[in-house]
Parts: structure tokens; sequence; C-alpha cells
């Protein structure tokens, strides 16, 4: 019980800023992948390295599954539940990794580019745990904004930390009262 609160506590200041930052005010769920939320979380669901945290403040859900594509690299898919299990964010994720799947650790790099961003994590990582600090960065559009962009970078940074045994508390809705 205490890793659960260990790995939502590292995951509460993250899940905060990655909705606020992906959502719009009126319209807080991103437009579905093109085969629909169940399928993106189905194909997800079978990856080989799962990792999950739920936050304690908001009880949003962050779920990860990664796959080796080739030697020393990782693809998969990101997504962010709120709650009451409603989709607000899914990516696609890729990055450099030790071999996960045969018990290696070390380093893991993990970019997921969004429309108007892209979410870096960059720590430490084991087939049991992926941690340390995400860093968001826009991506501007018109020519002032990437000048401006490149003299003060926006970027953001939360620590996070998702594990294996987070998966099963992440995708099993909360008890209702």
């Amino acid at each position: 019980m205490h890793q659960f609160w260990k790995t939502a506590f590292f995951c509460a200041s993250l899940m905060g800023s990655v909705a606020t930052a992906h959502a719009a005010p009126s319209s807080p769920v991103q437009a579905p992948p093109p085969n629909g939320y169940q399928a993106f979380f189905d194909h997800l669901s079978t990856e080989p390295l799962r990792y999950a945290a739920i936050s304690s403040h908001s009880g949003k859900r962050l779920l990860v599954g990664l796959h080796p594509s080739t030697e020393g690299h990782v693809t998969g898919e990101l997504m962010l539940l709120d709650g009451t299990m409603r989709p607000l964010l899914t990516a696609d994720v890729e990055g450099t990794a030790p071999d996960l799947q045969n018990g290696q650790t070390g380093a893991c790099q993990l970019t997921a580019t969004l429309k108007e961003d892209s979410l870096h994590l960059n720590g430490p990582c084991s087939r049991d745990q992926i941690s340390g600090g995400l860093t968001r960065t826009m991506h501007p559009s018109q020519l002032w904004s990437q000048v401006n962009s490149f003299i003060s970078p926006d970027m953001s940074v939360s620590a996070v930390w998702l594990t294996r045994t987070g998966w099963n508390a992440a995708i099993t809705p909360a008890p209702t009262p």
C-alpha cells in the first residue's frame, strides 16, 4: 500500500499539469484517436511493458504501454484518464530504453508528440518502474512564436513515477460512494 501512495504522490503534479496543458477550458477531452478510445486502450493494454499511476489529488490515471522496436528503442502509447475513467489524452510514445523485458535497468528517454506540444520523460527505468522528470515543450506555429520560444523556451517540468504494479489499480474504476 505504501508503494501505491508514493506513486500517486509523484504523479499528482504531472497529471494536473498535463491535463490542463492539453485541454481547452470549454472542452477538456481531446479528439478521439482514429480508431476510437476503446480500441486505443485495448491496444495499449496488450503492450508487454505497462506502467501506470493514480493521482491522489484528483484521481486521474496515467497509463503507458511500451514494446521494444529496435535494439535500445521502444514505442508505445500513453493515455490519461480522469477520475471517472473518461479519456482526456492519448498519444503515441517513442524513445530509448535498455532491454526492459530482459530485466535490464538504465535511463529512459521517452517522447509523446501532441498537436501543440511534446512531453519528454527522462529518468531511470526498469521492468518494474519508469520515473524521472517530465518536460513539456510547446510547438510554436508562427515565426515570431518560434523566435520567442528560442529566446525564452516555454517549458514546464514535473516529476513522475509509474509502476507495473500500479497498472491494475489505474484501470479499475473507483468505487462509487
